[in-house]
């Protein structure tokens, strides 16, 4: 009785394990593990694991997953929608709405998202967690307009509302802040409820964007004076532009000629092509890393060094098999 009891923990611990394996196909050169994710495994680690670990699996924050693989990340985003949100989710999710268009459900994806995420900030402490404050930062406000819902302006404006009432948790510190001298205890007590303002503000202005009459110029204007001092000035939402380059059909690209023909990027023997010995050999340090995600023919490579936190290197390709040809776009080369 006990055994059957205790079985399914184990064969779920050893489903995960397998799940895991099947995520890398792993070759041992000279050092550093090159790994290469097919897009298609993704799927069982989300849902066994969790988003979050397929998302850090696919180095969501470096490769648009969904210019390679439209079906997987529609899935992905799909699942959002129930996740834990997180700093990672979110920033996948808000790129795949910027950058995507035939998701019908995403509105009402993002709806759900970000309303369970408002729940969060009623009990953020930024003594505890300086780095996780749950703002919305304007890249996901702009996702949000971008994919409006009936549900959009009254979330925004709960949002604005539950923001407003936390910086008056911070107020009797700003206004001691406002006297002390020493710096870092300064900013230690004037953030909090600059930051708060700060929320306010950008949460107004999309609310502007939207039409909306919440918006008025004596909300802008109490929020706007009681921010940092180099936003005193005021500012308007704008949204980046980071994965752009990636289809860039005019970026500089090399044409590899391979050894023989291969059916899709997976079945490439990296660790026999002459091109991929003398590419890779550069990134054999332990603190070096090689991946490549794939979708059949296409797909993203990224290699780097990265000895301290202002020692390293890398570059990005986006990369096509054409039979017996690799065509590499470099999408970016960076040093620090």
């Amino acid at each position: 009785m006990y055994f059957f009891a205790f079985r399914p923990t184990i064969m779920n611990i050893l489903h995960k394990i397998a799940t895991i394996g099947l995520l890398f196909l792993s070759l041992n050169l000279s050092g550093q593990e090159l790994k290469v994710v097919n897009t298609k495994d993704l799927i069982p680690i989300a849902r066994n694991l969790g988003l979050d670990s397929a998302l850090e699996v696919a180095k969501s924050g470096t490769f648009p997953v969904f210019y390679v693989d439209p079906g997987v990340a529609k899935q992905l985003a799909k699942l959002s929608r129930t996740a834990t949100p997180s700093p990672r989710i979110e920033d996948f999710l808000v790129q795949y709405a910027l950058h995507t268009h035939d998701n019908k459900k995403l509105p009402h994806i993002l709806h759900d998202y970000f309303n369970n995420k408002k729940a969060l900030i009623q009990g953020y402490d930024p003594k505890n967690y300086p780095n996780e404050s749950p703002k919305i930062d304007q890249n996901a406000l702009f996702a949000l307009i971008e994919n409006r819902t009936k549900k959009t302006e009254s979330l925004l404006i709960e949002y604005y509302k539950e923001w407003d009432k936390k910086s008056k948790e911070y107020y009797s510190d700003y206004v001691q802040g406002q006297s002390e001298t020493y710096p870092p205890k300064k900013y230690q007590l004037m953030h909090p409820y600059e930051d708060c303002n700060y929320n306010c503000f950008v949460i107004l202005l999309a609310l502007e964007r939207l039409g909306s009459g919440f918006c008025n110029q004596e909300r802008l204007e109490r929020h706007q004076n009681n921010m940092e001092p180099h936003l005193k000035g005021g500012f308007k939402i704008s949204k980046s532009t980071d994965f752009n380059s990636f289809n860039d059909s005019n970026i500089a690209s090399e044409s590899i000629q391979l050894s023989k023909a291969y059916k899709s990027i997976g079945e490439i023997d990296f660790e026999n092509e002459p091109y991929f010995q003398k590419l890779f050999g550069q990134y054999d340090r332990s603190y070096c890393w090689k991946l490549i995600l794939y979708n059949g023919c296409i797909g993203f490579m990224d290699l780097g060094c990265q000895s301290n936190f202002n020692s390293g290197s890398g570059e990005i390709y986006r990369v096509e098999l054409k039979k017996d040809k690799l065509i590499n776009y470099a999408v970016k080369v960076w040093i620090s």
